[in-house]
């Protein structure tokens, strides 16, 4: 039935009406597909610093970076009417993110040869994953390190940047990351394979060093 996907999406969340939600995301689209404006705002500022990251990773600029965030959850809003519940509303954000930034990297790329540009860094969430807090020396070091990286990134195509995004700053796992990008797990793997050694080609190019992406 049409309506079946919306039915499961108000099991999960029903059950905790009497206290907390079972599903606090799926109880807050649900109060937003209702016209609750303070449920969608919590659900902006709960992910929207996760669009933001995905997004300045994918495109190397924080000003587009914000813009693409913007319209990320101006388009989830114009769509709530029309989500069936069918996947995660995270899968179904990043989904709409991602899009949003592969649409506009194709854009810079007809209009213009991209050239390299310097990649400021406003957040640290979008380094890749480390476990220690660095020195000053270190942090000095980290930072150059970073737009290296940032760097190394811009010169993937924007299918392998995605899938770098989504693995190494958001560190989703393979199978939230195949339905985000409509992929099989194994295809996850492949691309995941592929990006990965043209991305440290491309660092070791800039960084004139070895360097080892985190293992899984």
């Amino acid at each position: 039935m049409a309506d079946q996907g919306a039915a499961t999406a108000a099991l999960r969340f029903s059950a905790g009406e009497a206290g907390v939600p079972a599903d606090p995301d799926a109880w807050l689209l649900e109060r937003s597909r209702q016209g609750d404006v303070q449920a969608f705002e919590t659900l902006f500022r709960k992910y929207q610093g996760y669009v933001y990251n995905i997004s300045v990773g994918m495109l190397g600029n924080g000003e587009d970076a914000a813009d693409v965030t913007q319209e990320t959850f101006l388009r989830i809003h114009r769509g709530l009417c029309r989500f069936r519940g069918e996947s995660t509303f995270t899968t179904w954000l990043y989904r709409v993110a991602v899009n949003l930034c592969i649409t506009e990297l194709r854009r810079r790329s007809r209009r213009r040869f991209q050239v390299l540009e310097e990649v400021h860094q406003p957040y640290g969430e979008c380094a890749l994953h480390e476990e220690h807090g660095p020195s000053p020396d270190e942090a000095i070091l980290r930072e150059e390190d970073r737009r290296s990286v940032h760097a190394a990134l811009n010169l993937l195509s924007p299918d392998y940047r995605a899938i770098m995004v989504l693995r190494h700053f958001q560190q989703l796992p393979y199978e939230e990351i195949a339905a985000v990008l409509g992929l099989t797990l194994s295809q996850v793997k492949t691309r995941l394979f592929r990006a990965r050694r043209m991305f440290k080609d491309r660092y070791r190019a800039i960084a004139r060093e070895p360097h080892v992406l985190r293992a899984d």
